[in-house]
């Protein structure tokens, strides 16, 4: 029966090594940035910075956002992650200690129709992401273009969103990586 077994056990590696073997290096370069091995914190803060960035300026709506009276790059404020692990995070079979949490706060100032854009960017992104929360403020009354005629009002909007990564761990007997 144990020699049985094994046999079993070795067909199965064989399959699962093909099946690995089989994924492209595209494939796994998506892979990689849809559940990365660590979270990578200043690249995750630029990568959202770099998105605003390119949303503004597809829309050509940079020429909104001044900064006192002069025009300004629109960037993401008070930026903060706090890691934790995924231990009691979820209510499923997952093994929770191999997935890493990274929570994201941050601030952005946009015109509502801008905002938008901005979440169905974040909803499209290849990473996985669950957005927490939404906090937005008004413009003061009578603060330049938030006010003019015509001019869509600027809110400022505080997101809280989760991402995820893979924690990896070390066999001590065989010094390979595994999840």
């Amino acid at each position: 029966a144990a020699i049985s077994n094994a046999k079993k056990l070795d067909s199965r590696i064989d399959a699962l090594t093909k099946t690995k073997n089989s994924i492209s290096e595209a494939d796994k370069k998506k892979m990689q940035i849809m559940l990365p091995d660590n979270v990578e914190n200043v690249k995750l803060i630029i990568d959202f910075d770099k998105m605003l960035q390119a949303m503004v300026e597809e829309r050509g709506t940079t020429n909104r956002y001044r900064v006192d009276g002069q025009q300004g790059l629109i960037a993401i404020e008070n930026p903060k992650i706090i890691q934790t692990t995924g231990a009691n995070q979820f209510n499923s079979n997952i093994d929770s200690t191999k997935l890493g949490i990274a929570n994201l706060t941050f601030a952005v100032s946009l015109t509502y129709s801008d905002f938008i854009e901005f979440l169905n960017r974040i909803e499209h992104s290849k990473r996985i992401m669950d957005i927490e929360s939404i906090d937005f403020s008004t413009p003061e009354i009578g603060v330049g273009a938030n006010t003019a005629q015509g001019v869509d009002p600027v809110y400022t909007f505080n997101i809280s969103l989760k991402t995820y990564w893979l924690r990896y761990e070390t066999d001590a007997t065989t010094n390979i990586e595994k999840i």
